[in-house]
């Protein structure tokens, strides 16, 4: 009876609901904190929309009707801790190349733990007659889940990805790739590179599309077909079948590219949530004569995990400013000892509302794309600390844009962190550009979450019958660049060339 409630009842629950209640299987991969923000928006207003929706989750949420939680406990804690057995734990800053071998890396390691967990196999006991309507998949990561798309029996696909586009988005939606002037998310390249700077985007491009497809892929090949059956269709070929692809991008805070029709950019769509702000960090913000500071390195660089030299010289530089207000995210304010009055430590902050407060001047961020949204949206300058994955391009982009500074890990100390503060602060342009961008990025037809609830409710209703897919899915590298072509019309003229010889010498 334990067995049959644990398995069953869920998926019979979701038969109870009104028949004009499409079922949603919503299968996040991402374990982090801030890609759960940008997922629930999205999740939350298809429920609202009346909509019943099965969520693979890696936060505690408690099931409602219509919305049914499948939830990893420790998710991330799981992954980190395969780090600290091999004495990785710590951070340190990468070159592009250490950087897209350790994205896969991580990849890779959430994969072995998500593979063991009981929820993957409570999904795959659900009975075999039961019914989606649509799958949303997070391509992030955690590409063996597109074995559920036949398990089943194919509804439409929508692929979504708080990680902006990322690079292997090509592979799935034909997104054209210029490696001349689209630089790779690892390196801090502007789009108008160097002949050195094209060569060595190059060799990124190529690094992360061989480890992506010819390491990771087929790795997580083995692990769809132990849980799907050896008859599975490939990692790689399920992806294809995605009717939508959902990004978080902008043309306003992002480098141009040319995107297919069934790539729909959505950036800033976590943005106008609603958060409480806790009553001591309102009244710490609205402080009459001070301005406020926000240091936030999300959820995945925990401030506490720099050490406490470095969190020392932080503190140190707080305190040296007194004429300024510091809210900071600490998880473990207990190690700093006795904080000055004008710093405030919190172990979670709403930052998008603390944000939006015209007393906030500076955020000083690990460079994460929620995160530097959230300023750019809120006009809010930014100094930037990057560790790994994109961070380092999100960074470069805006001091590229004249809206930020960039303080690398190992530069970090008293003195430069203070320098760093008040050079943004004393320089009024950091300001102005950054309202420029601001109202950039504000001024859109409609709002970003608007846009991808549109978009998906299209391919409910068509149930997949969009037609935006690329040809070029169903095509080889050589026929969609025209390589076979070529090849045919050298050897053309090679043929005619030599019957042409063979003609004059019997001629002669």
């Amino acid at each position: 009876m334990c067995i049959i409630s644990k398995y069953i009842v869920p998926a019979l629950l979701l038969l109870l609901v009104p028949v004009n209640c499409e079922n949603i299987l919503f299968l996040q991969t991402t374990p982090s904190k801030s890609h759960h923000i940008w997922n629930k928006q999205i999740f939350d207003r298809l429920h609202e929309s009346g909509h019943n929706l099965t969520i693979l989750s890696y936060e505690e949420e408690h099931s409602i009707q219509g919305k049914t939680f499948l939830c990893v406990k420790n998710f991330y804690e799981k992954i980190m801790a395969q780090y600290e057995q091999n004495g990785n734990g710590s951070f340190a800053e990468m070159t592009p190349t250490q950087n897209i071998i350790n994205m896969y890396d991580f990849y890779e390691k959430a994969s072995q733990v998500l593979f063991t967990e009981e929820v993957i196999t409570q999904l795959l006991n659900y009975p075999k007659t039961f019914k989606f309507d649509l799958i949303i998949h997070d391509f992030t990561m955690g590409q063996f889940l597109l074995g559920f798309v036949e398990r089943f029996r194919n509804p439409p696909l929508i692929s979504i990805s708080a990680f902006n586009a990322p690079s292997y988005t090509a592979w799935l939606a034909d997104l054209p790739i210029r490696v001349t002037t689209m630089p790779n998310y690892a390196s801090s390249f502007g789009p108008q590179m160097t002949f050195s700077e094209r060569c060595w985007n190059l060799v990124y491009w190529s690094l992360d599309y061989f480890y992506r497809q010819w390491v990771f892929m087929p790795s997580e090949d083995r692990r769809l077909r132990k849980l799907f059956g050896s008859n599975s269709s490939s990692s790689t070929q399920l992806e294809k079948h995605s009717d939508l692809v959902l990004v978080n991008m902008d043309f306003s805070t992002d480098y141009c590219q040319p995107l297919p029709p069934n790539v729909i950019p959505v950036g800033g769509l976590h943005i106008n949530r609603q958060e409480q702000i806790p009553p001591n960090v309102a009244e710490f913000i609205n402080q009459p004569t001070k301005a406020v500071i926000l240091f936030s390195l999300g959820t995945n660089v925990k401030s506490e995990g720099l050490g406490l030299d470095i969190n020392k010289s932080i503190l140190n530089a707080f305190a040296s400013m007194p004429e300024y207000n510091f809210i900071w995210k600490h998880g473990d304010p207990i190690t700093l000892g006795t904080l000055p009055s004008n710093v405030l430590v919190q172990s979670w902050i709403p930052q998008v509302t603390i944000l939006s407060s015209t007393k906030v001047k500076l955020l000083i961020s690990h460079g994460g794309l929620l995160s530097l949204q959230e300023a750019v949206w809120h006009g809010i300058p930014v100094i930037g600390i990057p560790f790994f994955a994109d961070q380092y391009q999100n960074v470069d982009k805006l001091v590229r844009a004249g809206v930020a500074l960039s303080l690398p890990l190992r530069k970090l100390n008293q003195n430069s962190l203070k320098e760093t503060i008040l050079t943004i602060l004393q320089d009024d342009r950091y300001h102005r550009n950054m309202l420029q961008r601001s109202k950039w990025f504000e001024n859109q037809p409609e709002k970003p979450l608007e846009r991808a609830i549109y978009w998906i409710e299209k391919v409910i209703q068509s149930k997949g019958l969009l037609h935006l897919q690329s040809p070029a899915h169903n095509m080889t590298a050589f026929q969609v660049y025209g390589i076979d072509l070529v090849i045919g019309a050298f050897i053309t003229l090679a043929l005619i060339h030599n019957l042409a010889r063979s003609r004059i010498t019997s001629l002669i």
